[in-house]
């Protein structure tokens, strides 16, 4: 069953997003079950189009970055699948061609997959995604943060011999995003580098990036091994410029009179790949290995100038990334009731090179300069686990990870005529074990228990992961036609270190549940809650003051509920959702605090992000005929911010199409 959908992502502040899966395309078939036959091939297919509807009130930038569905004709869907009768076609014994959302959609799709048996094989793979992000507003001020591109993305992997013992692969991917953005850049500081007094000056960016990706590759099978080989070029460039800035009024030290920028990026990454693969009865052993030999070249040219200051910024270097990582997992099956795994991975990467920053003041004649020489991450992992089976209706599984994080950095600073450079090096070791079983006491019932602990040494930022746990609880039951689902997962977190400390608490409870009732009718239901309270310390600027040594108490209590029902009667199938999200925050009030950090009103709003977003739908589609059916479908999007209702929406979509095949 199809169902809306939302993900809230919370971290500090609150930064939510929604994303809903439409009522259209229709999944219901339409033609005959075994195709219609031609030249030797068996054909399927089906296409629909029709017209899209919205009718929108309320923030027209947040419901683009939510949905952005808007008015016109669509190709909602299309497949056309040709299959060989006797695996012998001409030029292929296998063709597929799909279609999703063509003609204006916010997310559109093409594939195509076509094969000749013991020859080639070749996969296609064409996606287009609207993307907006009008920035988050929690005060109720005006917002200078705004993107507004498309990407469009494509891959080609031909396999040449692909049932052979020796096959090759060629690939190519294509990553484009262009568009508009908008941010915001603080200028002419007039007491040093702690004073905040200056304007922010919106930024206007004409957006330009390109990613191309190389691939060759083999695959070769030899007594039970299988090894394959991998090398890519992948080649990147960032051209974005930033022609301008719109003139703020103000005092001297804010005025802006001009501003440009132009910052190039391109760098090129040749890798390689090796894995070996091995499956037998009682051992599997599977390794990989790779490497990728990246650098890359940039440059920043910054100007800007007003009455009494003309700043100039330039940051230039180029710098080498090599990585390797390597990792070998070994499953040893001594018995049927025992199964003992072993995973290994090792990844090191440097990032060396000469990176150089130069802030110059034309009116003072004032320069800081910075420069970056080093930064080195290696890690080794280890992780051991062993599943036992101790009876028919008892798995016992259990394991223990080490994990040995290492950083080393070597930057250096020149201030004011001297220089100096203060190498940093540190290491962080994670020591977990987890122990968990699963037991199916009646016929259609299970439930299953996981507990991990784990402790760390020396984390490296105050929200990584120190003293946790995390426990995680399963039933499931199914009999028949009903199924029912409950999960309950905990994860806790403490973690202090010199500059700071912080905790997180994370609960999720949910349950799940369908009943197909009769074959012309079903239901589904699903509920969660997930509550998450974070606890942890924080140094701000606001209102051209610093605040050091402060608190940020953040909570969320989301909730989510959906119930659908489908129908099929006759000639007709309808399709019922009702779906809400909820985060009710803390509880409090729109003017009440936490009494937690300043007294500053933005600051305690912050703390929490009270919401609410409803998507009712309802689809019906009625068969006509044999290779012909007609749909409708409405949707409703609500949502609703408790503390700021600058980006509230209301929109009614809904669509008319025709589903046929011919």
């Amino acid at each position: 069953m199809r169902a809306a959908t939302l993900v809230l992502s919370a971290a500090g502040f609150a930064l939510f997003c929604c994303a809903q899966t439409p009522v259209a395309p229709t999944p219901d078939a339409v033609g005959p079950t075994r195709g219609d036959d031609w030249q030797g091939y068996n054909i399927t297919n089906s296409f629909e189009t029709g017209y899209r509807f919205v009718n929108l009130s309320g923030n027209d930038a947040k419901y683009r970055s939510d949905e952005n569905f808007g008015n016109g004709i669509r190709l909602l869907s299309g497949f056309v699948s040709l299959d060989s009768k006797n695996g012998h076609g001409s030029l292929f014994d296998q063709f597929l061609f799909t279609t999703n959302g063509l003609g204006g959609d916010p997310y559109s799709a093409a594939s195509v997959r076509a094969a000749k048996n013991r020859l080639y094989q070749y996969n296609l793979l064409w996606r287009r995604n609207d993307y907006v992000n009008p920035g988050l507003t929690t005060d109720g001020s005006a917002n200078q943060h705004f993107l507004d591109t498309t990407n469009t993305l494509q891959d080609h992997d031909l396999t040449l011999f692909p049932q052979s013992r020796v096959s090759f692969s060629l690939g190519y991917s294509r990553n484009a995003q262009s568009g508009a953005g908008i941010s915001t850049v603080q200028l002419f500081q007039a007491a040093g580098p702690f004073d905040y007094t200056g304007q922010a000056v919106p930024v206007f960016s004409n957006i330009n990036r390109v990613q191309n990706d190389y691939r060759l590759g083999a695959d070769i099978h030899w007594l039970g091994f299988v090894l394959n080989v991998l090398h890519g070029w992948e080649d990147y460039k960032d051209d974005t410029s930033e022609p301008g800035a719109a003139p703020v009024s103000g005092d001297a030290t804010g005025l802006l009179s001009s501003f440009g920028r132009t910052e190039p990026n391109h760098g090129t990454s040749p890798y390689w790949r090796v894995a070996l693969f091995r499956d037998s009865r009682w051992l599997d052993i599977n390794g990989r290995f790779t490497y990728t030999s990246g650098s890359r070249a940039f440059f920043v040219n910054e100007a800007a100038s007003g009455p009494g200051a003309n700043q100039q910024i330039l940051s230039f270097g180029d710098a080498r990334r090599p990585v390797a990582t390597g990792n070998l997992n070994v499953s040893f099956v001594p018995t049927s009731k025992l199964t003992i795994t072993s995973e290994t991975s090792v990844y090191n990467v440097r990032t060396e090179g000469d990176s150089t920053y130069l802030q110059f003041n034309n009116a003072d004649q004032q320069a800081d300069l910075v420069y970056f020489q080093f930064l080195k991450i290696r890690t080794i992992q280890t992780d051991l686990g062993v599943h036992y089976q101790a009876k028919r209706w008892l798995d016992l599984h259990g394991g223990y990870g080490y994990s040995d994080r290492r950083i080393g950095s070597s930057p250096q600073f020149a201030f004011a005529g001297s220089t100096s450079s203060t190498p940093f090096v540190q290491s962080n070791i994670l020591q977990s074990g987890s122990f968990g079983f699963r037991v199916t006491p009646l016929k259609g019932l299970s439930i299953t228990a996981d507990d991990e602990l784990g402790r760390t040494n020396q984390p490296f930022t105050p929200r990584s992961e120190k003293d946790y746990n995390a426990l995680d609880a399963r039933v499931e039951y199914k009999r028949k036609s009903f199924q029912l689902r409950a999960l309950s997962k905990t994860d806790y977190n403490a973690n202090s270190i010199t500059l700071s400390s912080y905790s997180s608490h994370a609960r999720t409870n949910s349950v799940y549940g369908s009943w197909t009732v009769r074959p012309w009718l079903s239901l589904d239901a699903g509920y969660s809650k997930l509550h998450v309270d974070t606890l942890g310390g924080i140094a701000f600027f606001a209102d051209s003051q610093f605040f050091p040594s402060q608190v940020s108490y953040y909570v969320s209590n989301l909730h989510s509920g959906t119930v659908s029902a489908r129908l099929n009667v006759k000639r007709m199938d309808l399709f019922v959702n009702l779906g809400r999200v909820q985060d009710t925050g803390d509880g409090r009030s729109k003017n009440e605090d936490t009494s937690v950090g300043p007294d500053i009103p933005r600051f305690q709003a912050a703390q929490t992000f009270p919401l609410r977003f409803d998507s009712p739908s309802v689809r019906v589609s009625i068969r006509i005929r044999e290779r012909l059916r007609w749909n409708a479908g409405y949707q409703y999007f609500g949502y609703r911010e408790d503390f700021w209702h600058g980006e509230n929406y209301h929109a009614s979509t809904g669509f008319s199409s025709i589903l046929w095949s011919f």
